[in-house]
């Protein structure tokens, strides 16, 4: 500091230290050790020494660089303080790990039972925080299980909502009708939405274009001629068949948002190439049950979105623009680029507002 060099110059005009205490001392304490004998040597040194025509400017240089200590040490002490009080909120909010009744526990003993923990949420499909999505790097698969993991999950979810208001027989026509269903339905269109990492308004929206297709029946019809079509002794491949009943079983759309059966497989975990008939009878039954319908839609447009640009955009922050590209995908493929694709994206964007208020 300025000050206390001064002092230092200043007093090594009239005199040297002597005892090791006065030579290790700091400018400051030299003055006081001058001022005030430390030992017999110092005594004597200082009858020689005549400081009075310094006494003045040196004791306030002296003062000058105590207030420069003063300040310093001030600033320190509240800096620390506020560090120390920083920490202690910090530290507050970090969460406890508990493990049986134990209050706190050693987190490095308590490393194994954590990475066990890790490596079982890590091959579980249930194991994901509330709106965060599916976990787009693993897809449980169902092997020979007659139900999925995934499926499992979506019905363990729906036992705890009010039932889905079904339209098998009589699906809803015109905006009126659309906006009834989606408001029957809204506490299940909510809890898939964020189970899925979507914007409720997204699986809302996609709900208002599909619902008022045609009704239930007429996909099993569908579905029963393209299955006798596709066997080894009909004469007409089922893709053959006259528009509409013409394409692939796999491909025939179930569920108030339809859902093709091939889709629904891959969303549930079966294995699309070769399911047992009893896990394809499992996945048009799911698809056909309107509150899983609208869990495996989600799930759906959450693969979708996962492979988007906007893949880690929280639900909350999704743009209408991102919401238009998922509709598109999800009528048109993953890229969605097809006409009818961009077409169904922009009808989407443009109900969007009406699937919305419907769920308020």
């Amino acid at each position: 500091m300025v000050n206390e060099q001064a002092l230092a110059d200043l007093i090594h005009t009239k005199g040297t230290a002597i005892t090791r205490t006065a030579q290790e001392a700091e400018p400051m304490r030299q003055w006081e050790d001058m001022r005030d004998t430390t030992g017999v040597l110092d005594f004597f040194a200082e009858l020689t020494m005549d400081v009075d025509d310094i006494r003045d400017e040196v004791n306030r240089l002296h003062d000058a660089a105590g207030g420069d200590f003063d300040l310093a040490r001030t600033t320190e002490k509240e800096a620390r303080d506020l560090c120390i009080h920083e920490l202690k909120q910090a530290y507050d909010l970090v969460p406890d790990f508990q493990v049986f009744l134990t209050e706190r526990v050693d987190v490095a003993a308590a490393m194994p039972d954590l990475r066990r923990e890790e490596d079982e949420a890590s091959g579980n499909p249930v194991t994901r925080l509330p709106g965060g999505g599916p976990k787009q790097d693993y897809y449980p698969t169902a092997g020979d299980e007659l139900v999925s993991p995934t499926l499992r999950s979506i019905r363990m979810q729906l036992a705890s909502l009010p039932g889905a208001t079904d339209s098998y027989w009589i699906p809803p026509s015109g905006d009126q009708e659309k906006t009834e269903w989606i408001r029957a339905n809204k506490d299940i269109i909510k809890a898939a939405a964020q189970n899925s990492g979507l914007p409720p308004s997204m699986v809302a929206g996609i709900a208002w274009k599909e619902i008022a297709g045609q009704p239930g029946p007429l996909d099993d019809i569908t579905d029963t001629i393209r299955e006798q079509a596709d066997s080894p002794l009909s004469p007409i491949g089922p893709e053959n068949l006259p528009s509409p009943l013409g394409g692939d079983p796999d491909e025939t759309s179930f569920g108030p948002i339809a859902i093709q059966v091939r889709r629904g497989a891959e969303v549930l975990g079966y294995d699309p190439e070769s399911p047992t008939d009893q896990q394809r009878a499992m996945v048009e039954e799911s698809l056909q049950d309107p509150g899983q319908n609208v869990f495996i839609a989600a799930e759906y447009l959450a693969q979708l979105k996962a492979e988007s640009d906007f893949a880690d955009v929280p639900p909350e922050e999704m743009t209408v623009e991102q919401q238009q590209e998922l509709a598109a995908r999800y009528n048109g493929g993953p890229h969605g680029e097809n006409d009818q694709a961009q077409r169904y994206g922009r009808d989407f964007a443009h109900h969007l507002d009406q699937a919305r208020n419907a769920i308020r």
